[in-house]
């Protein structure tokens, strides 16, 4: 044998061989891990975040396996490995490694939702442990227009009382609509009891901000803000 074939087979066998392992985990866009979960009659679905974040909110039918305690190694022995395992954590980071340790442990199949919890609440999927409201609500597109129409600058603040970044950015929100009385109107819109108003303006992932400015809207922004990121809304043009 050639020492060129020798190296050819050596470099295909090597390849398959790194194949096989990467794909042993597939990371998938919250639609298609959606879809997966649908087509297995009882999918091994895993929650690797601590159990005080599991229990403020998880996906349905979500088992909770810590991957940052010491036994998670052990826990994962209560999975069946020839079986599809689905796992998600907070944003991402935490389910990377424990994707690596099932990997270790013989997992034929592992599908890690891209973005996590964050992610896929902020699409406002199914959840399980949280408490939507179910209050009627409070604005039409009638009124939010007029609203819109009569000021020179509206901010529009689209959360939901169970979303995690859409609290951490509420007080800073608060803060700015107390120092900008005067100059600019920040609404906020419950996602849980305005679904009209949210299909009117094609929102289907929170926090979501809506500028409007003389009547137009002007901005959108997704996902969680800092401060100087909501003081720069107050002025972009």
């Amino acid at each position: 044998m050639s020492l060129n074939r020798a190296f050819l087979i050596t470099f295909l066998i090597l390849g398959w061989t790194f194949a096989g392992h990467y794909c042993a985990a597939q990371i998938m866009s919250p639609d298609s891990f959606a879809r997966q979960l649908t087509q297995v009659p009882k999918p091994q679905l895993i929650d690797v975040r601590t159990p005080g974040e599991f229990s403020e909110g998880h996906l349905p039918n979500a088992v909770n396996i810590n991957v940052q305690d010491a036994n998670f190694t052990q826990a994962l022995a209560s999975l069946d490995k020839k079986q599809p395992v689905y796992v998600y954590c907070m944003s991402g980071g935490r389910s990377r490694g424990a994707v690596e340790q099932m990997r270790a442990q013989g997992f034929e199949s592992v599908y890690e939702l891209r973005g996590g919890y964050l992610k896929w609440a902020g699409q406002l999927r199914p959840l399980a442990g949280v408490t939507r409201s179910k209050a009627a609500p409070q604005w039409n597109t009638q009124r939010l227009d007029s609203l819109i129409q009569a000021q020179s600058l509206v901010i529009i603040d689209v959360y939901a009382p169970w979303c995690g970044p859409c609290k951490k950015m509420a007080p800073i929100i608060e803060k700015l609509a107390q120092e900008t009385a005067g100059q600019a109107v920040w609404l906020k819109l419950n996602a849980d009891t305005e679904k009209l108003i949210m299909k009117a303006y094609g929102v289907d992932e929170i926090p979501t901000l809506l500028v409007f400015r003389n009547g137009k809207l002007a901005d959108r922004q997704l996902g969680f803000r800092d401060e100087t990121a909501l003081r720069a809304l107050l002025t972009t043009r």
